[in-house]
């Protein structure tokens, strides 16, 4: 159902006013103290939107630790690959446009992806070969990871070409996003386009084809495309000096036990050239949360349309065939984010339909269009094994829905 009232992600009504109970969302916020207290996270920010209106706003601990600054609705999160449904989007909208067709040779586009090659196993004995694919890679399958790309890791001999082309992490760097993709065009697919889902730098190809088809580069487009029109002020590859005091620091598990600071300079030191779609944005609760009420709204926000309603629904929609899996049973993949297709399989609460993702230093969400809801957390945590809020907090929203 599309939101008629204005959207405003720093009003909070009250939970009761949109089918939630006050008194059940206190878990929700007693998960969170308590894994602050217990000194498994140093800070968190959680979101609930329900039919246009946020009902809760949950900040807890410390956003910076050694500064004493506590966690608030506006501190600054590195989003990470919560980027990636956001790159999706923009290439669905160049698609609306004509610019881009999902059935595209991505080579078309790119020519550095003209010679692609499959590297295939040849017997039991770890031998190789490299072979032409069984069909182009397309932009369908770089927005499904179903490309044949890899993030370079796990992969055995495989990985020894993303290090040899030099493509590493896509958390900023020296170049520009046109020269890492150049390399990754050189480098080997893991299988036949459309064969297996293998998460990768897809979408970081994606932000190339976006430069390329819409001829700005990718936070070029973003800002006067997705995030202007839809009011996100605080989201941003690399932060400007004024707003680095809000970011939140990245914190892990210490050999002793107890949190320590994780050193992770970017997006306030360092190289700035690289635009990742993969993996480089930084934002904040509020912010996100208007990207994904657009997206509950099928496209539009307070009269800014950003897609399509028939393209959000196609952008939602699973898009990977039964033998292709993804991360777990009874999900699916669509068009940049994952896709709950059986809660018997999964066994999780969420709505069939229901679509989410989330970021390497541990945030994350999902919308659920049949109860009108969507939901974000957002912490600093690597590694995070020992907190199970992706188990936790899913039962303990809709426990809180009254209809």
């Amino acid at each position: 159902m599309m939101n008629e009232a204005r959207f405003d992600p720093g009003e909070v009504a009250a939970p009761e006013a949109v089918g939630l109970c006050s008194r059940r969302l206190e878990r929700l916020d007693d998960l969170f103290r308590g894994y602050v207290d217990n000194g498994d996270m140093a800070g968190a920010a959680t979101l609930i939107a329900r039919r246009g209106r946020v009902a809760h706003l949950g900040t807890f601990g410390m956003a910076h630790r050694e500064e004493g600054r506590p966690t608030a609705p506006d501190t600054l999160f590195r989003i990470a690959s919560m980027t990636k449904p956001i790159t999706s989007v923009a290439v669905m909208m160049l698609v609306e446009e004509g610019r881009l067709v999902l059935t595209d040779p991505v080579e078309r586009h790119l020519p550095e992806f003209a010679d692609a090659k499959v590297l295939e196993q040849v017997g039991e004995e770890g031998a190789f070969r490299l072979v032409d694919p069984k069909q182009p890679l397309t932009v369908r399958h770089l927005l499904t990871h179903t490309s044949g790309l890899t993030y370079g890791q796990g992969h055995g001999v495989l990985d020894s070409y993303y290090r040899v082309a030099n493509v590493t992490g896509s958390f900023g760097g020296p170049e520009p996003l046109s020269a890492v993709v150049s390399r990754i065009g050189r480098v080997p697919l893991l299988c036949h386009p459309g064969e297996r889902w293998e998460y990768s730098y897809s979408t970081d190809v994606l932000g190339r084809l976006i430069e390329v088809a819409s001829g700005a580069d990718l936070a070029e487009f973003f800002q006067t495309r997705v995030f202007d029109p839809l009011g996100m002020a605080d989201t941003h590859f690399f932060l400007p000096p004024e707003k680095a005091a809000r970011l939140a620091r990245v914190y892990g598990k210490s050999d002793a036990g107890g949190l320590e600071w994780f050193a992770a300079e970017y997006p306030c030191e360092g190289p700035t050239a690289y635009l990742s779609g993969g993996a480089g944005l930084t934002s904040s609760i509020l912010d996100y949360a208007r990207f994904l009420q657009m997206m509950l709204d099928r496209g539009t926000l307070n009269g800014e349309r950003i897609l399509g309603p028939r393209t959000v629904d196609q952008v939602t929609a699973n898009h990977v065939g039964e033998g292709v899996a993804t991360h777990g049973p009874g999900f699916g993949f669509a068009l940049g984010f994952d896709v709950h297709l059986d809660a018997g399989l999964s066994g999780s609460p969420k709505g069939i339909g229901s679509y989410a993702w989330g970021g390497y230093w541990h945030t994350g969400f999902w919308v659920d269009p049949a109860a009108e809801l969507f939901v974000i957390t957002m912490t600093q945590l690597f590694p995070s094994d020992h907190v199970r809020t992706g188990e936790q907090v899913p039962p303990l929203v809709y426990q809180a829905l009254l209809d």
